[in-house]
């Protein structure tokens, strides 16, 4: 069978489509390869190598998460073989409005400027860029943007970064840990993607 190659003018993209056989030219982007929801207090949730594994370098989180008590701090910490990390983290919190707060030589990463409430639609969403993860030169670091409701129901904005301090670590991360300072996580959602590149 001859074929000829259509010219990008002729096909309208509006049309649909069934594709049969293989399509190629589409393995970049962002994958789905966690969904979870949690309905029943924890302590801490982890997301473990299952999900965080040498398979992506960098990955995508997206998570809301309601504390079952008030006025308290959402943290998150690295896991590392299995074990999880609490020194040789860095973080810088912003608060849009309210200044920052640093922590050098630290035992997590602060994910909001403020403390949150555990009022009806208060408590912490975060979305965020893992990076590094398998990387042996460049430290393992979070930057993400944090929406979060204090203790009066206030909205404020965040920005948030952290990870291993430079010199101090050089470690495979596979896993990370999303808990409060106090209490339990109530209820949330918790979505990672792999960023295939």
């Amino acid at each position: 069978m001859t074929r000829s190659k259509i010219q990008g003018e002729s096909v309208n993209l509006a049309d649909t489509f069934a594709f049969t056989g293989t399509v190629t030219g589409t393995d970049k982007g962002m994958k789905l390869l966690l969904d979870a929801t949690i309905s029943s207090a924890v302590s801490e949730y982890d997301i473990s190598s299952t999900y965080i594994s040498s398979t992506y370098d960098s990955y995508y989180l997206d998570v809301a998460l309601h504390p079952a008590t008030d006025n308290v701090v959402p943290y998150m910490r690295p896991i590392v073989s299995g074990s999880v990390v609490t020194s040789d983290i860095g973080y810088e919190t912003y608060g849009i409005d309210e200044g920052k707060i640093v922590g050098d030589n630290a035992a997590y990463i602060r994910l909001s400027r403020s403390n949150v409430g555990n009022a009806d639609g208060e408590g912490l969403t975060l979305s965020g860029h893992l990076q590094n993860v398998n990387d042996s030169f460049f430290p393992w670091c979070f930057s993400g943007l944090a929406n979060s409701a204090k203790t009066d129901a206030t909205h404020e904005g965040s920005i948030v970064t952290g990870g291993f301090q430079v010199g101090s670590r050089a470690s495979v991360v596979n896993g990370i840990r999303l808990y409060f300072s106090s209490g339990n996580i109530e209820s949330g959602t918790v979505k990672l993607y792999g960023i295939e590149t």
